[in-house]
C-alpha cells in the first residue's frame, strides 16, 4: 500500500465513466465528481435534457480492492490486540467482519483472491473468472 505522505493529495481510485448521448462539459463532471467525493454511498447520476441522457458512475481500475485487502492485512499486524474490523453494510450488501484469519473486505474474499490468483496464473480464463464472481456477487442479492 502506499504511504500517505503529509501535504500531498492521495489520487482516488476510480475515474468517471460516461455513457450515453448527453455529453456533460468539464465543469458539469468537476461537480459530478464532488457529489461523489462528498458522499460515496451515492452509486451514480443520471443526467436528462433535450432528448438525451447519460448515466455517471465510478469505474474501477480491475484488481482496486486487493488495495483493500492489503490495508486489512496491515492494519492486523500493525495491531495485534485488533481481532475484528467490522465493514458497514448497505442496501446492497450486508455488514462483514474481517479477522487475522480472513483479513478480506467482503465476505467471500478468500474466494475473490482465489479466483484471481487462478487468472493470474492461466488456469482459467478471464471469462471464466468473471463468470464465478458473478456467481460470488449474485448470491449477494439473494
Amino acid at each position: 500500500m502506499q504511504p500517505i505522505i503529509p501535504g500531498v493529495p492521495r489520487r482516488r481510485p476510480w475515474s468517471l465513466l460516461v455513457s450515453g448521448d448527453l455529453e456533460p462539459s468539464g465543469e458539469v463532471l468537476e461537480e459530478i465528481t464532488t457529489i461523489f467525493e462528498l458522499n460515496p454511498a451515492i452509486p451514480g447520476v443520471e443526467l436528462r435534457g433535450d432528448g438525451k441522457w447519460c448515466t455517471v458512475v465510478r469505474d474501477y481500475p480491475s484488481g482496486h480492492t486487493s488495495g483493500i485487502d492489503d490495508a486489512l492485512q496491515v492494519i492486523f499486524a500493525e495491531q495485534p490486540e485488533i481481532a475484528e474490523v467490522h465493514i458497514y453494510g448497505s442496501e446492497a450488501r450486508a455488514a462483514h467482519v474481517a479477522t487475522h484469519d480472513a483479513p478480506f473486505w467482503h465476505r467471500d474474499g478468500k474466494a475473490i483472491a482465489d479466483i484471481n490468483a487462478q487468472m493470474q496464473a492461466g488456469k482459467i480464463s478471464p471469462a471464466e473468472a468473471i463468470d464465478m464472481l458473478k456467481a460470488l456477487f449474485e448470491s449477494d442479492r439473494a
